[in-house]
């Protein structure tokens, strides 16, 4: 069954909207002009081509086959200047049917093997983990098998994931955060006939009408973190998509799906669409970390944690040729309450650090020479990230499916529960008091069965990206949520759109209780172990991470 196009993603905005309460509205005139006045890029400036990957290079789409693959994690050569421009240091190499790529978007099909020997060609041990995948230990990247530098990690696996947008990136411990940072991430596309479906329906094409968008943050010089970074994670002065500053993505009138990843470090975003005029621009949500919603979901905004990903089709039709869009951050309380936890950890400057109250303006920086001065950006403090410049009109009469797959329910009514607690103690973020100790699996959860995991952050804390390694996810409920969720919130149970369908990763605020329920079903013979972690990195790499076994 499908419904008309435009009419359907206005009624999805007047939803979305008419949910908000006044004080909380996208298009309250204060929270517009400060977002426009915190534009760094300058909108009436001059911004540049938004990057968008292509057949070969940076973020390039290899399209996996049979075939062996050799994935060489390495530093940047002279011929690598561009990647060099944009802070990266490393990359993963690959070549494959005589192109050359760095950081490639594996595209993978449901069911596929895939075999990809990773040598490293750096000066830490390393290993790539395949965030999202459903995989045995061996070839989960957990970090209990390392390669050493100039060693090789060869991996073999069958694609069991549904169509949905993941990626990957190293997890060998206390050294995630900086080798990601340096470079050493990229994205995985898996298709099935859903996925086929959707862009049949919609006539879209990757590259043209399908656009990923790779979000992080960046700092000038290499990565060192200081001991506040480690506490509250690495914030950047700057926020760069598919490795552009300040950048602009021409359009036509048409519907364009945008494949959203936020590979920070630690910062969220709360992202949105808005017109020049500070009118809000809602979108239809049709997909998360776990693939396509059962049916697509109307939003006005939402929040995107580190590693989290969003699937959102943005409607161009009514547009003229001349009207631009923008995609902003907005403005929202990071929540960092955590210095009041403990008194065993100095004084921080919050505000040199990038964690004081949200910011209502910003000074335009118009290069990208010009963007590393000053302290981090702060989270929480309004920007825009990317400017849509319509230059044509054109004919477009898809239709938006009401119904784009389907889950198999599960009954969670037997399933056990499990308690976890987030907190800082004794100088390190903990998992129900505990660190991470290598070896150790304090979480153990029989084969086949299912469970219900609260997972409670306490008020003294801060926000924590929550991963489950080898297995997705449903939020069930969140209780307790900070006012700024109420307006998002879409049933009796506290959840919002982003939580719908499949997770691999959910965000939990100080003071919130989110519930999750996960299948256990487990193909693979023998004991397999997984981890929890928060996916903040220095979080992870300080500890932040319990081991999982299945017995």
């Amino acid at each position: 069954m499908t419904v008309n196009r435009r009419s359907f993603l206005k009624t999805l905005g007047g939803l979305a909207l008419s949910a908000l309460p006044s004080h909380a509205r996208p298009d309250h005139a204060a929270g517009a002009q400060a977002s426009r006045q915190a534009d760094w890029c300058g909108e009436a400036g001059a911004g540049r081509p938004l990057f968008i990957p292509g057949e070969r290079g940076f973020l390039g789409r290899l399209a996996l086959d049979d075939a062996p693959l050799t994935l060489r994690a390495g530093p940047l050569g002279q011929d690598n200047a561009d990647l060099r421009s944009i802070g990266l240091t490393q990359a993963y190499f690959a070549r494959h049917r005589g192109r050359e790529f760095a950081n490639p978007t594996f595209v993978l099909q449901r069911g596929q093997r895939v075999r990809i020997e990773l040598e490293n060609r750096i000066d830490e041990p390393t290993i790539v983990h395949w965030h999202g995948l459903a995989v045995d230990t061996r070839n989960d990247g957990a970090g209990m098998s390392l390669a050493a530098p100039g060693a090789r990690y060869a991996y073999d696996f069958e694609v069991r994931n549904r169509s949905s947008l993941y990626w990957y990136h190293p997890h060998p411990h206390g050294l995630t955060a900086g080798q990601a940072y340096r470079g050493l991430f990229g994205q995985l596309e898996v298709e099935d006939d859903d996925e086929r479906a959707l862009r049949a329906a919609l006539d879209l094409t990757p590259g043209k009408s399908e656009i990923p968008l790779v979000l992080q943050d960046r700092r000038g010089g290499d990565y060192a973190a200081s001991t506040a970074d480690r506490m509250h994670g690495f914030l950047g002065d700057t926020v760069l998509i598919n490795g552009t500053a300040c950048p602009y993505l021409q359009v036509a009138t048409r519907l364009y799906r945008f494949r959203i990843l936020n590979a920070s470090n630690a910062r969220t975003f709360r992202l949105g669409w808005r017109t020049a005029a500070g009118e809000p621009v809602p979108f239809a949500l049709v997909g998360n970390d776990g693939g396509l919603l059962p049916s697509p979901q109307p939003c006005a905004e939402a929040f995107l944690a580190t590693a989290e990903r969003l699937d959102v089709l943005v409607d161009l039709t009514d547009f003229a040729v001349g009207d631009t869009l923008f995609l902003e951050t907005r403005a929202f309380d990071p929540m960092h309450m955590e210095m009041s936890a403990t008194q065993d950890t100095p004084p921080i400057d919050h505000a040199a650090m990038g964690h004081a109250a949200p910011a209502t303006s910003a000074t335009p920086l118009p290069d990208h020479a010009a963007m590393h001065h000053g302290g981090p950006f702060p989270e929480g403090a309004p920007r825009t990230l990317l400017q849509l410049r319509v230059r044509d009109k054109v004919a477009y009469a898809a239709k938006v499916p009401t119904r784009l797959a389907s889950l198999a329910p599960v009954d969670w009514s037997g399933a056990s529960e499990r308690p976890l607690r987030l907190g800082f103690a004794k100088g390190q973020w903990r998992i129900n008091d505990r660190v991470f100790a290598m070896g150790e699996t304090p979480i153990e959860v029989r084969r086949d069965s299912a469970e219900t995991w609260l997972i409670r952050n306490y008020f003294n804390s801060m926000p924590h990206a929550m991963h489950v390694h080898g297995f997705a996810f449903e939020v069930l409920a969140r209780e307790t949520s900070p006012d700024q969720l109420t307006p998002l919130k879409i049933d009796a149970r506290g959840r919002l759109a982003t939580d719908l369908g499949r997770k691999d990763t959910v965000l939990v605020w100080p003071g919130e209780s989110v519930r999750i329920g996960i299948d256990f079903s487990c193909p693979f013979a023998g004991e397999q172990t997984y981890m929890l972690h928060c996916h903040n990195l220095e979080h992870e790499d300080g500890g932040m991470m319990l081991g999982v076994k299945l017995v």
